[in-house]
């Protein structure tokens, strides 16, 4: 289950990183305020209130996937994962769908449902960032953002032009 919505996501941030390569973007510190911003206002509606523990492989900076042919840049990607901690068993099913409800009513657009409701990919508006419910081992939610492609200071790096010396 966790699998479809991870596949989902990936698919949505590759293309996402292929238009427009070249203009301006937010930054990184605004896309992470983003990211964050999407997940607490979530869990903020949640009932019961679950504690988060950040999953940690999510602190760092992605790079972005470019197809084939197409050179290299230097966006990256900003996304953070949290376990929601102290959710009875019991309560799993129904915090899913209190999610899936904030978000339609948010105006985000629900892009995946696994057949239990306990899977649920989406995509925030405006800004098109990827959502991510997931259950994972030992009966657990995990919640999840990731922004869309971005140059880490909100501009393409200008070209660097070798000097003359410069082998």
């Amino acid at each position: 289950m966790l699998r479809s919505v991870v596949v989902i996501a990936l698919m949505v941030m590759t293309a996402g990183c292929m238009r427009g390569h070249m203009e301006p973007t937010i930054t990184k510190d605004e896309a992470l305020a983003r990211v964050e911003e999407l997940i607490n206002d979530t869990v903020a509606n949640i009932d019961p209130k679950p504690r988060l523990d950040v999953d940690p492989t999510t602190l760092k900076l992605y790079p972005c996937i470019r197809p084939p042919g197409q050179g290299l840049d230097d966006r990256i990607y900003i996304a953070r994962a949290y376990y929601l901690r102290g959710i009875p068993k019991d309560k799993i099913a129904e915090v899913a769908q209190q999610v899936r409800v904030y978000w339609e009513q948010q105006g985000h657009v629900i892009e995946g449902v696994s057949k239990n409701g306990l899977n649920i990919a989406a995509r925030s508006r405006p800004d098109d960032f990827i959502l991510s419910l997931s259950w994972t081992a030992g009966d657990v939610l995990m919640i999840g953002a990731t922004s869309h492609c971005i140059w880490p200071n909100g501009t393409p790096e200008p070209s660097r032009s070798p000097d003359p010396g410069e082998p």
